[in-house]
């Protein structure tokens, strides 16, 4: 009986170790089609740009971003929300297409500065840029309030852009719907 006990210990060892290293290549992956942001200055951009511009519903609203899908490249960006959510503009300079990205984002009286953030390609090459509003860390406890992520889909970058989730609690809470009301 020792031995028997002994045997399947072993085999619930190598299934549990099995189990882990599925799912570690599982993670791996999921993470090898999202793509990478990093801060970048205005002087990079160059050439011509197709516009997508999300969000800005109200005065108010601070789900707000500009995505900068350079024009002749493999890769074309397509925001995860209805039609109606967002706006596109195509055949824009460099220029252009910063100065409408830095217009749009700044409809909220809540934003403060811009972010401006290159997107690398899946074999290391720029393919847009992401133009973010930062906001007042005095009323949101920090600038960053959006989680956006972009996923390769074949010639696609889907794009999901949403507020972070804590930001997003706190605000509802402050509209009065908090989780309480509805017990």
């Amino acid at each position: 009986m020792n031995l028997f006990r002994m045997r399947s210990f072993v085999l619930m060892r190598k299934t549990a170790l099995l189990l882990v290293l599925l799912l570690l290549a599982s993670c791996a992956a999921m993470t090898a089609n999202h793509l990478k942001t990093a801060e970048t200055t205005s002087a990079e951009i160059q050439g011509a740009y197709r516009v997508l511009l999300y969000g800005c519903r109200s005065v108010d609203d601070v789900e707000n971003v500009a995505i900068l899908d350079k024009e002749g490249d493999p890769f074309t960006f397509d925001i995860f929300a209805p039609d109606f959510e967002y706006k596109i503009k195509s055949g824009l300079s460099a220029a252009d297409a910063l100065s409408t990205a830095e217009r749009f984002i700044q409809c909220s009286f809540h934003y403060e500065r811009t972010q401006l953030s290159r997107i690398i390609g899946p074999s290391g090459e720029v393919i847009g840029y992401e133009v973010r509003p930062l906001y007042s860390p005095i009323r949101y406890g920090r600038y960053d309030l959006l989680d956006i992520h972009y996923t390769v889909k074949g010639d696609s970058i889907v794009t999901y852009i949403r507020l972070d989730p804590t930001i997003e609690r706190s605000i509802r809470n402050e509209g009065g719907d908090s989780d309480d009301d509805h017990k």
